[in-house]
Parts: structure tokens; C-alpha cells; sequence
């Protein structure tokens, strides 16, 4: 329900090692300063919230969701490996501190993040694995300013990764399973949070393309537009 509609009781829990959690509210506050950037004044206050919480998730590590947590019940975090990718991708597009591009582009991080391995929820977009989210936006980053040395390496890797993705939600491919009316079931058929984190991915994805002139046609078109 909303949480206006909420008429229970509902505990503040305090977090003094929660990467994954500031990490994300970093990426949050990032994106809002490129949103409201004609404003300066409130822009800089947003991107040094974003820059406060992120250097205090690298510092403090751990997660907010620690075994045996109401949080962990209901919205458990696995790991805040993807969250340092997707809070430092977002603060390279905010401030342009090429520090956060390092980090973003680093092999490492990619290799923590799971990006060189396929499994069950690769290609899932949600609350637990921002990845695929990290992936598109650095796809962006190389179709249109192309960076070049040293980030190519893992940029050009995400590139391709992201075609592969979404190739992936077509049909064609079989990947996921599929409801009789056609939704794709990207969490095995578990709850369907997954599904609109995705579409949001999709159809990032496909304004991407069509800003550079290539059209959302059939599968073997697309592909051979993008690669």
C-alpha cells in the first residue's frame, strides 16, 4: 500500500555499516543533481550528499541487511559489490571526477560484481543487483563520449554484455520463462518487482539507441545495428 495509507507502526532501524544502502542513496541523490543542475545552488547541495554517502559506504563496509534482520525478511541485499559500481557510475555523470570512472572501470570491481559469469539472475535488474543498470549507463558513456584508454577495457566488455542482455528478453532466446500472456518472468516467477526494474533497463536501452539514429527492429537487425 502507500506509505500515506500505513497506519501501523513502523521501527527506524540504524545502519552504521551499510555500503549497499549508501551506495545507493549516492546514485539516488547523483541522479538528482543532473535532473535539477540548472539550480546550482541546490545541485552542489545534492551532488555533496552523493559524495558524503559514498565515501561513508567505502569506508564503513557491510550491508544493511545482516542475517536474522527484518530487512533481511523482506528486501535482503546479497552483497554492495554492484552498489559501488552503480553509486560510482552515477557520480562520474554528476561531477565528472574521472576517480569515479576509475572505479567504475575497475577489473576487479567487475570481477566482485559478477559481471564475467553468467547464473539464474544475470540480466535481472532489481533492488539486489544493479549491474545490468551499471552496464547500460556505461554503455551510454561509451557510444557517446568514448573515453577511451585505460577504461575501454571493461567499458568495451559492458558494451557487449548489455547487447547480450537484451537479446536475452526476447523470446527468441528462451532464457526466461514466460507467462501464457506473454510476461517475461525474470525472477523464475517469484514477485514481479523485477519485471518493471527491467522494463526501465529495456527501454533505457532502446532511447540509447534511437538517439543515435538505430531503430528497435527484429531481433537479428537490432544486433546487427548495435555490434
Amino acid at each position: 500500500m502507500r506509505p500515506e495509507d500505513i497506519d501501523y507502526t513502523r521501527p527506524v532501524y540504524e545502519c552504521h555499516s551499510c555500503s549497499d544502502l549508501a551506495s545507493k542513496m549516492a546514485a539516488s541523490l547523483a541522479t538528482a543533481s543532473i535532473v535539477f543542475k540548472d539550480s546550482k545552488t541546490y545541485s552542489d547541495k545534492l551532488v555533496h550528499g552523493a559524495k558524503t554517502l559514498f565515501q561513508y559506504g567505502r569506508l564503513q563496509r557491510g550491508r544493511y541487511s545482516p542475517g536474522g534482520t527484518d530487512p533481511a525478511i523482506f528486501y535482503n541485499s546479497t552483497g554492495y559489490w554492484d552498489e559501488f559500481l552503480w553509486g560510482g557510475s552515477w557520480l562520474y555523470f554528476a561531477t565528472g571526477n574521472s576517480s569515479y570512472l576509475q572505479l567504475a572501470t575497475a577489473p576487479a570491481l567487475a570481477k566482485h560484481v559478477g559481471a564475467f559469469w553468467g547464473g539464474p539472475d544475470y540480466g535481472v535488474f532489481s533492488w539486489d543487483n544493479k549491474l545490468t543498470g551499471s552496464q547500460v549507463l556505461l554503455s551510454r558513456l561509451r557510444l557517446f563520449l568514448s573515453p577511451g584508454y585505460p577504461y575501454e577495457e571493461i567499458l568495451s566488455t559492458f558494451h557487449n554484455q548489455t547487447g547480450n542482455i537484451m537479446c536475452s528478453y526476447l523470446p527468441f532466446f528462451k532464457s526466461f520463462n514466460r507467462t501464457k500472456g506473454g510476461l517475461i518472468q525474470l525472477n523464475h516467477g517469484h514477485v514481479l518487482r523485477e519485471e518493471k526494474m527491467a522494463s526501465s533497463a529495456n527501454s533505457l536501452c532502446r532511447a540509447e539507441l534511437e538517439s543515435r539514429g538505430l531503430k528497435w527492429r527484429s531481433m537479428r537487425t537490432f544486433v546487427d545495428d548495435m555490434f
